[in-house]
């Protein structure tokens, strides 16, 4: 009798993976439990899975994954793959446990990916916060970014598109900046770079407190978006909505967010997954349209200029970040030599925010039949096929 075909999928039960929760994981990859230490490393490989948190959320198809078996009973059928137990150390670890158990596994190709993430076009920032004042950046290092990129590269611009005049009036940026947005659209008419979202204005929603202040061009809690740091609670999901709605409204709906300063809260979380972004960067990334949303295990943002192999030692991807401060104040040649850096350091594909998105948008669906992987469903990019030691 021929054996059954075994999907090629993961089913995760553990009591922390609570679908009511606003997210899982952590996005500073703090310490989590074994369980969402599992799925962040599922969902940052693009493993087809399932959570949750008793024996009803299994379906029965695939591997079973118990990161405690002690904490929940599920029922398993003859002959069904289980692992047991917390995870290994390193993403290449965990998916070969998963592939030892499975016979294989599908994912999509992510080795020497670095998603490239530019902060900050079309925010007024740079004119604004004494500090970190600075000028524009010139076209001929803009073209020499588009250039470095290659045929294949893109870059996500996580930009601005309002603009906060010294009295605190909000106009469009595009208006206020055309040439620095000439050649944002330059890199967009290239296929060299994508519009992703930085916040409407990048500064606190109030800008006429913020006209007023004395300490209105030297203190960065003024440049707070999403959650000004001024405030005790962050303003709710509405309100989130409602920032993220006006830079859609002017830029398109976009795949990512990046939160200005690294500031946010769950009803971020919650606003960008209603607002139709699938993905959030915050050092980790969080894949917003799972069933929870969920950051992942394993990739890192370090800055452009710290390239390192490490970050891409375990087949998943980097973050690589910057501001368009550091081309504006060292020039031309500074991203192409990063760029070239990482390129030493494993870097083969140079990509945007967008096609990560891609990847993980649509699950791989495989199934192992007689010994051969047949590939049923998924996404519109290469893909990986993981086999036993």
């Amino acid at each position: 009798m021929r054996p059954a075909a075994v999907g090629l999928c993961v089913r995760v039960v553990h009591p922390d993976l609570d679908p009511a929760l606003p997210m899982w994981g952590d996005a500073a990859e703090g310490w989590v439990s074994p369980a969402l230490d599992w799925v962040g490393t599922l969902a940052a490989a693009g493993v087809p899975f399932t959570a949750g948190p008793d024996a009803v959320s299994d379906d029965g198809r695939g591997l079973l994954l118990l990161p405690d078996p002690d904490a929940v009973e599920v029922p398993v059928s003859p002959g069904r793959p289980v692992v047991v137990g917390p995870p290994p150390v390193g993403a290449q670890a965990r998916l070969r446990v998963l592939a030892q158990a499975l016979g294989a596994l599908v994912v999509p190709d992510l080795r020497g990916v670095l998603l490239l993430r530019l902060d900050d076009p079309g925010a007024a920032v740079k004119c604004h916060l004494d500090w970190w004042k600075h000028g524009d950046v010139e076209p001929a290092s803009g073209a020499a970014l588009w250039d470095a990129l290659g045929p294949e590269g893109a870059v996500s611009l996580f930009c601005c598109t309002g603009f906060v005049r010294d009295d605190g009036t909000v106009v469009d940026s595009r208006t206020e900046r055309p040439d620095e947005w000439a050649e944002l659209d330059e890199g967009v008419r290239r296929g060299a770079a994508v519009l992703e979202c930085h916040g409407h204005t990048h500064m606190d929603p109030d800008t006429t407190a913020w006209a007023a202040a004395p300490d209105k061009h030297t203190a960065d809690h003024w440049y707070r978006e999403l959650w000004p740091p001024r405030l005790p609670a962050e303003p709710d999901v509405a309100a989130q909505e409602a920032v993220l709605r006006k830079w859609q409204d002017r830029a398109g709906p976009g795949t990512s967010l990046v939160a200005p300063g690294e500031c946010w809260g769950t009803a971020t979380v919650t606003a960008a997954r209603r607002r139709g972004f699938a993905l959030l960067n915050s050092w980790g990334v969080c894949r917003l349209q799972l069933p929870v949303p969920t950051w992942s295990r394993g990739i890192s943002s370090p800055y452009l200029d710290e390239a390192d192999p490490v970050h891409l030692s375990e087949g998943l991807p980097a973050v690589g970040y910057w501001h368009d401060r550091d081309m504006a104040l060292h020039g031309e040649r500074w991203a192409p030599a990063q760029l070239a850096a990482w390129k030493d350091c494993g870097a083969q594909r140079l990509w945007s925010f967008d096609r990560l998105a891609t990847a993980y948008r649509t699950p791989v669906e495989a199934v192992l039949d007689a010994g051969e992987v047949r590939v049923v469903t998924r996404p519109a990019t290469p893909l990986r096929v993981v086999l036993p030691d």
